[in-house]
């Protein structure tokens, strides 16, 4: 053990002196609402998805990676700011949210390469979109390159190069899913960001060679799908026709878990597609006013609405299949020789635990795919519980050899302090997986989500159940631990204007057994809350919840 130890230190040091000797080129792939359900994992073995597959081979693959949102915006800034939620105070996607107004000044990971002399170009959806985030932070994040006026498609102002595609034109409008021709491609949003992305590529390596710009580059490529609407070109949906039957067109266990609190549920996009949605609405079945599941969606709409999503996930398999090409066309850039790092922004539900969409605290939402390749290190496995505000220290140090240093604890503290972590650099996590996998250290992983999530309506089943007014719906937070083989959940009252919890104040609690389910898993589902059984249990796992999470002012 101690000589493990000891090759486990000196292979950390030759990478962060390496690291610091040479400044790193860094790649990052961002992709929306991607589930787990890929090759490169045992619950996507029918996927197709070759590029995942062919990425994984130089990386390290996060087998229980996650985030601390499942929703888009507040996902994205603790990822890309290393802070949790209750410090940025960005916990849902609301105008008075973006992290440098609600929370601090906080330095984010493009910003530190940005400020450190790197070159740092980002398209397509990285922060999240819109004024809400300061235009994907175009002020600070990115270098003047990344910028162009009238970013999205000639209608929204300045911002980095995110435009709309010809998707509504072609047939897809007012749909939550369509094939398009291949031909059509190009047309796409996401065939487009590629298509730049690869431009970029290009124009770096030429620059490179000809002298005129050799500073090194943090580029990050940010795909939209498999976001709806699941938009793919036909092609894709093939892989999940009829004539294939190994693709699961029935969610694993489709049904509630046992004595779930309805405060940990959403169905609201469910109740959109049945009411609007060109395709699906005809195919619903409007039988049911709550809550709005799997007997709402009929069986046909269900096999449609999965081979959908699974044909997006595709499609960008395919889009980042061409961005490791067109790398790999360069003489003068390098993938072994460049960090890459590849993460979804959360994960989504597809039936499974009778829940659609995301915005929830169950395994499906909160877990997510992260590859990351660190030149000198080998490729391997992680079945370690990590953060997604991990993924800032960790490309810093791998890309620079600099090592960030923790946050205050004090929440007021850390946002005063520009430049610090909320999470851990991985790289001795990943080194100890490759030492001797069996001893792989396991930690603890935290999300958490409010209700109501949107403050204009009663996205609270909980409070609908009761018939309570919007007015009377008390703002609650659900804190969630997930350790080694439980995940426990608490709704407690929160404090939405303070940023304050108020842990006397319990709604309900969850607890999921997985050590039924080891890992990598077959299908990590959480059918049952056992809390009420298990008192004990629920006490010990109360007070790493209460004393992490707690804010101290």
């Amino acid at each position: 053990y101690t000589f493990k130890m000891a090759i486990t230190s000196v292979l950390l040091l030759l990478l962060a002196v390496t690291a610091a000797a040479k400044q790193r080129d860094v790649l990052m792939l961002a992709v929306d609402d991607l589930r787990t359900e890929l090759s490169i994992y045992e619950t996507g073995s029918f996927m197709h998805t070759p590029n995942f597959e062919r990425l994984a081979k130089q990386s390290m693959v996060f087998e229980r990676a996650y985030v601390q949102v499942a929703l888009c915006m507040p996902s994205r800034t603790s990822l890309l700011t290393s802070r949790r939620p209750d410090t940025s105070r960005c916990w849902t996607i609301e105008a008075d949210q973006y992290w440098r107004v609600s929370g601090g000044n906080f330095t984010t990971l493009p910003q530190y390469f940005k400020e450190s002399g790197y070159l740092t170009i980002g398209m397509g959806k990285i922060f999240h979109e819109s004024a809400l985030c300061g235009w994907q932070d175009i002020n600070y994040s990115w270098s003047p390159e990344a910028i162009y006026t009238h970013a999205n498609g000639g209608e929204g102002p300045t911002g980095l190069y995110d435009p709309q595609g010809q998707e509504e034109k072609l047939g897809g409008k007012g749909k939550l899913a369509h094939q398009f021709d291949d031909a059509d491609e190009p047309l796409l949003a996401d065939g487009m960001i590629t298509d730049h992305a690869l431009q970029v590529i290009q124009n770096i390596s030429a620059n490179r060679k000809s002298g005129k710009d050799t500073r090194p580059f943090f580029l990050a490529v940010g795909l939209h799908k498999p976001h709806v609407p699941w938009w793919a070109p036909k092609r894709f949906w093939d892989y999940y026709n009829d004539d294939n039957s190994s693709w699961p067109w029935q969610p694993p266990h489709a049904t509630l878990p046992t004595d779930v609190p309805f405060v940990a549920l959403q169905d609201w996009q469910v109740e959109g597609w049945c009411q609007s949605d060109t395709d699906v609405a005809p195919i619903c079945n409007k039988t049911k006013d709550f809550p709005l599941d799997n007997t709402t969606l009929s069986q046909t709409a269900i096999k449609y609405l999965r081979q959908a999503y699974f044909a997006a996930t595709s499609w960008t398999d395919s889009n980042i299949g061409r961005v490791l090409d067109t790398f790999e066309a360069q003489p003068n850039l390098f993938l072994n020789e460049t960090v890459i790092v590849m993460w979804g922004d959360h994960g989504w539900h597809l039936g499974d635990n009778d829940q659609w969409a995301k915005m929830t605290n169950f395994e499906h939402a909160t877990r997510i795919p992260l590859m990351i390749s660190i030149p000198g290190m080998a490729a391997g496995r992680v079945s370690s519980i990590v953060e997604a505000i991990d993924i800032m220290p960790t490309t810093i140090l791998a890309g620079m050899g600099f090592n960030m240093t923790a946050c205050p604890t004090n929440a007021n503290e850390s946002r005063a302090t520009a430049l610090c972590t909320e999470g851990r650099a991985l790289q001795t996590i990943m080194a100890q997986s490759l030492a001797s996998p069996s001893t792989d250290t396991h930690g603890y992983a935290f999300s958490q989500f409010p209700r109501p999530e949107h403050p204009d309506r009663i996205v609270d089943l909980d409070c609908r159940y009761k018939n309570l007014t919007k007015e009377e719906c008390p703002n609650k937070m659900g804190y969630t631990v997930r350790v080694e083989t439980y995940r426990y959940t608490e709704w407690i009252g929160f404090d939405k204007e303070h940023g304050i919890a108020n842990w006397s104040d319990v709604h309900a609690i969850e607890l999921y057994n997985h050590s039924l389910n080891p890992v990598p898993v077959s299908y990590d589902i959480e059918t049952e809350n056992i809390a009420s059984a298990n008192p004990k249990l629920v006490a010990q796992l109360h007070e790493i919840l209460y004393d992490f999470n707690k804010i101290k002012p």
